[in-house]
């Protein structure tokens, strides 16, 4: 028998069992056997003291004598409940109700309940309008009935209205042996997932035999084939993972260098399995050493696990069966202060979480889009899939929303994730094609359910080794906000990593700063509209310098561009522009000249003019910015001064360019 998928299932639907209470026998039909026989009364004795097998025997016995006996029927359906044999007393009860209407009329709802598990919605409806005529069915259970018809009205809803779905397996990733728990990193570079093969373990020792192994591994993308993502093989992860435990799950910030997963290990005195969450970080090419997540966040008494976190690292999503929640798998969130430390996981609250279960979160790169899975929320049945949204800097979600039949079904649909531009979306399931067991899939996700578009910003900061500042910052800033973000640069290698919502990309400026030092900033082009080559739709790559000053000295402002032969400027250069003109108003001794160049194609004294009018462009829109005009002065040099060959289009792009001469400091 397959074991189960642990940290995929983490647990299974509240049973209908867990809540009965106290057995009671009801009203009697009729004069004959008005009065419980004495097996009738051993089975009711036998079932409150959870005697099962008892009961079952004596409740049989009472059957053979009358096996229409009202009390005998009803007490069948009681033990058959507690035992999971579910259709013996749903058949039980019904035979019950059609020969005594009044015998206990809150089976009725009881029916209407079995039929909803078992796949009847029509029977389920029509079971739960009778129970809703009599003027003697409790009450309490009034509230869950009505959740019940609404359930039945949306999932027939669902069913009229299908949304697009077509599921594709992830090419080249599936083998023949079982893939899931599928996380793709924010870039879509490569994703992790577990494989679960037949291999001999290398824990076991000399003379292992084959057996069933879960290994956590990873596969590089290889871009898209006739327009499907496509991905290697993969291979399991190297240390420090794929220990003896049973680890996957991960989650991963845009940066590629944080990890969140989840370890389960088994209490030797007990046999059960307890998950918590752990992390590592990737510097100098290597994932390092494992280590848990803080005490708050991990609870020696309670399940942790399925995490998913922001894409600048500083929010933590994850699943908890901790107390003080909802009610069975609840979902929390922990927020990471400005010294790095994790803040009391917070749960988040009725909007998400019901008394049911809420597991398998994913925050989008957006950082306001939650997908989530969910038994307690109206939906087809089992874990529907569900879209929550929040607002940056609020703690108020909006209305949880069903993605929609076929997606979602009367099975359990558990974990999805969405790419950057919120168009694809990726899940692992043993339904789509049975034969081949649990394999990876990716579907276009239709727009009433995308996130918001984001661009990936990605970038360098290369620091002269003679720069006198030792700690020099890179800065996101939104123009028209006024928002200012510094960005995380890796200890390896100077690079840094943001996420910005599309929208707002046209707005945002990162900036160095650092004290002496030259100018250097970039907007984030996304259309190549002007001079703008070698553009991704949801990436943006930007280098940045970090220089002294000196006089003399000439220093690039590259993301300055313009019309093809024209000096008109674009937005986000006269955002630039604006940017640098601030830098020279914190500096009031320091004198400029703007100098144009371009490469030799065309005339060459056209170009020489329009050198001539760009630096003219830049000097006066400065000036005007309230930098004093006896600060700044402008040439061009046309295609005089190449930097780079201009027998290529890369290398006439290099000479197309602006830069600033420091003529006095």
């Amino acid at each position: 028998m397959r074991k189960l998928l642990l940290l995929l299932l983490t647990f299974l639907s509240v049973s209908l069992s867990a809540q009965l209470g106290e057995v009671v026998l009801g009203n009697y039909c009729g004069d004959d056997h008005a009065s419980p026989s004495r097996q009738i009364q051993k089975g009711l004795q036998a079932l409150n003291k959870g005697d099962y097998p008892n009961a079952g025997v004596y409740i049989g016995a009472a059957l053979r004598q009358n096996e229409a006996d009202q009390h005998a029927l009803y007490l069948r359906g009681e033990w058959a409940m507690r035992t999971g044999k579910f259709p013996i007393a749903e058949g039980s009860w019904k035979r019950l109700t059609k020969r005594c209407p009044g015998y206990k009329p809150d089976l009725l709802f009881f029916i209407a309940t079995l039929a909803i598990e078992a796949g009847r919605p029509e029977e389920a409806e029509r079971y739960l309008e009778q129970w809703f005529l009599r003027s003697d069915r409790e009450l309490g259970y009034e509230k869950e009935a009505e959740n019940m018809l609404a359930e039945l009205n949306l999932k027939e809803t669902f069913l009229a209205n299908p949304v697009p779905f077509n599921p594709q397996p992830a090419r080249n990733l599936n083998t023949r042996w079982d893939e899931y728990l599928a996380a793709l990193t924010p870039d879509g570079s490569s994703i992790y997932f577990t494989r679960r093969s037949k291999k001999k373990n290398k824990y076991d020792g000399p003379g292992a035999q084959l057996r069933s192994v879960e290994e956590f591994s990873s596969a590089v993308s290889t871009g898209e084939h006739q327009g499907m993502p496509a991905f290697e093989e993969g291979t399991a992860l190297e240390a420090p993972f794929n220990t003896q435990y049973n680890e996957g799950g991960p989650s991963i910030t845009a940066d590629n260098r944080f990890m969140v997963f989840t370890i389960c290990e088994r209490n030797p005195k007990t046999g059960a399995q307890n998950c918590d969450l752990y992390y590592t970080t990737y510097e100098y090419g290597v994932w390092n050493g494992i280590r848990p997540m803080p005490e708050g966040i991990n609870r020696p008494e309670s399940w942790e696990s399925q995490p998913t976190i922001s894409p600048n690292g500083d929010i933590l999503y994850f699943t908890s069966d901790r107390k003080g929640g909802y009610g069975g798998l609840d979902l929390y969130r922990s927020t990471k202060d400005a010294n790095g430390n994790w803040g009391v996981p917070e749960n988040l609250g009725a909007a998400v979480n019901t008394k049911k279960n809420e597991k398998s979160p994913f925050i989008h790169p957006d950082s306001e889009s939650l997908y989530f899975a969910s038994d307690g929320h109206p939906g087809m049945g089992g874990y529907d899939l569900f879209k929550i949204q929040i607002a940056q800097g609020s703690a108020q979600w909006g209305k949880p929303m069903n993605l929609g039949y076929p997606i979602n079904t009367g099975s359990d649909e558990i974990g999805m994730m969405v790419t950057l531009d919120g168009q694809k979306a990726y899940f692992a399931s043993n339904k789509i094609n049975q034969s081949n067991g649990w394999d990876i899939y990716f579907f276009d996700l239709y727009e009433a359910v995308q996130p918001e578009e984001v661009v990936l910003v990605r970038g360098q900061l290369k620091i002269d080794q003679f720069a006198s500042d030792e700690d020099p910052k890179v800065l996101l800033k939104n123009s028209v906000t006024g928002e200012s973000q510094q960005l995380q640069l890796s200890h390896d290698d100077n690079s840094f990593t943001a996420v910005v919502k599309k929208e707002e990309a046209q707005q945002v400026l990162v900036q160095v700063e650092a004290k002496k030092a030259a100018f250097s900033a970039a907007p984030l082009r996304l259309s190549p509209n002007f001079e703008d080559e070698g553009l991704h739709k949801n990436e943006v790559y930007i280098d940045l310098e970090h220089k002294d000053l000196e006089s003399g000295e000439a220093y690039p402002i590259p993301h300055i561009l313009f019309e093809t032969a024209s000096d008109r400027l674009d937005a986000q250069s006269e955002l630039l522009i604006a940017s640098f003109a601030e830098y020279l108003l914190v500096a009031p001794s320091l004198r400029v000249q703007i100098q144009g160049h371009t490469d030799n194609v065309g005339d060459a004294g056209a170009n020489l003019d329009l050198s001539q009018r760009r630096a003219k462009r830049v000097a006066q829109t400065i000036i005007d910015l309230g930098v004093s005009s006896s600060r700044i002065t402008y040439r061009g040099y046309g295609e005089k001064r190449p930097v780079a060959s201009n027998d290529s289009e890369a290398g006439r792009a290099q000479n197309r360019r602006t830069v600033f001469v420091v003529t006095a400091l």
